[in-house]
């Protein structure tokens, strides 16, 4: 049996698909709302090679539901026994997950364990593991790799100029445009300037939460001084970078306010909507620091590459789930090779496998869907898995405690209170503090 209906899940409009006609509770699962109609007939081809295989019917009506995965966690989290059997959750909301007793069961199938092991790379095995009660255990299973990209007009932007940041800048200046609208400014949108390294050797001082440690965390390198000071001159300028302003970048980049935008997979509909013809994909630029923007060891003309956190999105199951004999089957099916590649295909989700960008021929073609993923997939080199899953307090204190606002402060100096090293310095500390301990510093 296989129907569709419309219905409103979580606030938002989402295409629903329930497949099976068993006489129980359905077995339900949680992907985002630009994938359930993909996973709805994934499901339904699951289900009758079931029924064709064990010649019976399989036991359960399946659900797919759209939820955002930014928020599904949370929203598991506030009523277990009515969350999914089968969640989709960014890599970094693993430890709120497994917090105490743990809300999610781990991977116990070899089949699964090896397809985990043998398909990705070892940034992802390193974050879909977590321990309980002194136990290491594979909670995650990747299907989704995701990281930010460069969005940009390609009437006003060349494609050298997108390369680096003062090529964007030079383009803005002769339109008479900004550089850059980000998209958002909370600590992963805004995140080029921290996280980027040095292009030649990828080095760089900063370090967040190294090796899942709570106090493995440093602000105050003369490179991420130097980077920020190189910040402030574009955010500074008028024709430079900005927040987003009431009306969103969107509309920033539609009525050609600003040049270009910093986005990920998930923006990308929102930027072909805003630029039609004139979109154009690529890696996130360099820029080059200047002898304004030196500190201490940092060296005028040294080129930085900027960064992104490159994460995978993993599904993740209920302890205790009713239909527990069944899941680790499905998500067999739904993490595979060939499913994650009908994915891209049809949903445009990145697939998470580690030769992709070789073996997946879908990625050499001249599509912008093919841009986008090989954009993606070269960003990479330059990011970091958020290193935020060990522990819960980890997504918090970067996230939550002020330090993405206080890093705005200092790049956009709009009260010229950060003009000096020292007061940069000052601020970086208690960004720093906040980091280890979720408190600012005596």
């Amino acid at each position: 049996m296989k129907k569709f209906m419309l219905i409103a899940v979580l606030g938002l409009a989402v295409l629903f698909g329930a497949i099976g006609c068993g006489s129980n509770a359905p077995l339900t699962i949680w992907v985002g709302a630009e994938s359930v109609e993909f996973y709805s007939a994934k499901m339904i081809e699951y289900v009758e090679d079931y029924n064709a295989a064990n010649e019976k019917e399989f036991p359960y009506e399946v659900t797919v539901v759209g939820v955002d995965s930014s928020t599904s966690a949370a929203t598991f989290l506030d009523d277990t026994d009515a969350g999914a059997d089968i969640f989709t959750v960014p890599h970094d909301n693993l430890g709120k997950l497994i917090a105490g007793s743990s809300a999610i069961a781990p991977v116990m199938s070899d089949s699964l364990l090896n397809q985990i092991e043998n398909d990705n790379p070892q940034s992802f095995l390193d974050v879909i593991k977590g321990s309980v009660d002194g136990t290491q255990y594979t909670f995650g299973i990747p299907y989704v790799a995701q990281s930010l990209v460069l969005y940009y007009n390609t009437a006003y932007v060349t494609d050298e100029q997108a390369e680096t940041w003062e090529g964007i800048w030079e383009a803005a200046i002769t339109a008479d445009k900004y550089a850059l609208t980000l998209t958002a400014t909370d600590g992963f949108n805004n995140s080029f300037l921290l996280l980027s390294t040095e292009a030649d050797t990828h080095n760089t001082s900063l370090k967040l939460y190294e090796g899942g440690v709570q106090e493995e965390c440093y602000a105050l390198g003369d490179d991420t001084i130097a980077k920020l000071k190189w910040g402030q001159s574009f955010f500074m300028d008028a024709n430079g970078a900005k927040a987003p302003s009431d009306s969103g970048w969107e509309v920033e980049l539609s009525d050609d306010i600003s040049l270009s935008t910093i986005g990920g997979a998930w923006h990308y509909e929102a930027a072909k909507s805003a630029l039609g013809d004139n979109l154009g994909i690529t890696t996130l630029p360099t820029f080059t620091l200047t002898e304004d923007s030196v500190y201490g060891t940092a060296v005028a003309g040294t080129v930085y590459k900027s960064g992104t956190f490159a994460d995978t999105k993993m599904f993740v199951m209920k302890k205790n789930s009713d239909k527990a004999d069944y899941l680790e089957d499905i998500l067999l099916y739904l993490s595979s090779k060939g499913v994650q590649e009908e994915s891209f295909e049809e949903a445009a989700n990145l697939p998470a496998y580690k030769n992709a960008s070789t073996e997946f021929s879908a990625f050499e073609e001249d599509t912008l869907d093919a841009k986008l993923a090989t954009a993606q997939v070269e960003m990479f080199a330059w990011g970091l898995p958020q290193p935020f899953g060990y522990n819960s307090k980890f997504n918090t204190y970067y996230y939550s405690k002020g330090t993405p606002d206080l890093l705005l402060e200092i790049i956009e100096n709009e009260s010229g209170d950060f003009s000096t090293n020292q007061a940069i310095i000052d601020q970086l500390t208690i960004i720093e503090s906040l980091w280890k301990t979720g408190l600012r510093p005596e």
